[in-house]
């Protein structure tokens, strides 16, 4: 049986050393030595649960999903059941924006000014001026103009109303009490990053950064209905459970 050092086992698992280290920290993935020095050494069965979390972790489980299945198995189907049905979901939705997609290429009808304010109300003109001046030169701003320019006005006013939903389920949640780190704190986090998703390129730590923008804008406070505080306080517990430290996001 071989040891590995933790870089040696993060290069073998393709991920950072800081993962391992959160996923110590944790109790996910413990190496089976310390050196006298407090150095890890992950054994060969350390690497194979290694593999395991990152097979799970490609559901879209979450860390405590995945520890629950891999210290009592007998739990797996039932974890394995309910992320299929979430999973179900969103390919029915990815499926319902190909077909959008579908019928724009087929009409060519692309979105006015006119039907962007019916759709997102008389402030849009200067957002979206105010949005150019900031991330005009940026991939992503050259990316979201690609999206809109292929909107239909149907397309904007579904994405009005998503958004509308989403602000509803975020203060449902919060009074209900669902804690960062939770599954159903994990599945808000994936839908909001979703629906940001669909016009730009969001990893975790831009999501972060995302958020704290919504902090310090008011008109983003009132769009997620006074919530976008605890939606922060949701992103930031998320990236946490991925080993992200958010103080070290990055665009």
């Amino acid at each position: 049986m071989t040891d590995h050092q933790i870089g040696e086992a993060a290069e073998i698992l393709r991920i950072s050393t800081r993962t391992l280290r959160h996923w110590d920290a944790v109790g996910l993935l413990q190496p089976g030595w310390r050196t006298t020095s407090d150095y890890r050494l992950y054994t060969d069965d350390d690497l194979e649960r290694g593999f395991q979390i990152l097979v799970y972790r490609g559901t879209g489980l979450s860390l405590g999903e995945i520890a629950d299945i891999l210290d009592e198995p007998g739990s797996a189907r039932e974890a394995l059941r309910r992320q299929r049905t979430v999973l179900g979901e969103r390919a029915g939705h990815l499926r319902a924006m190909m077909h959008a997609v579908d019928e724009l290429l087929e009409r060519g009808d692309t979105m006015t000014m006119n039907d962007k304010i019916e759709a997102f109300g008389e402030d849009w003109p200067g957002y979206a001026e105010e949005a150019e001046q900031r991330w005009g030169g940026t991939p992503e701003w050259g990316q979201a103009q690609q999206v809109q320019q292929q909107m239909s006005p149907a397309d904007f006013r579904a994405v009005k109303e998503e958004m509308e939903a989403f602000a509803a389920e975020l203060a449902d949640a919060r009074s209900r009490g669902v804690t960062p780190g939770s599954d159903d704190a994990a599945r808000l986090v994936e839908a909001h990053r979703a629906s940001v998703a669909r016009f730009y390129d969001v990893p975790r730590g831009r999501q972060v950064l995302l958020a704290r923008m919504y902090v310090q804008d008011d008109r983003f406070s009132q769009t997620y209905h006074g919530n976008a505080d605890y939606l922060l306080e949701l992103i930031e517990a998320q990236a946490r459970e991925e080993g992200l430290d958010p103080d070290q996001a990055q665009w």
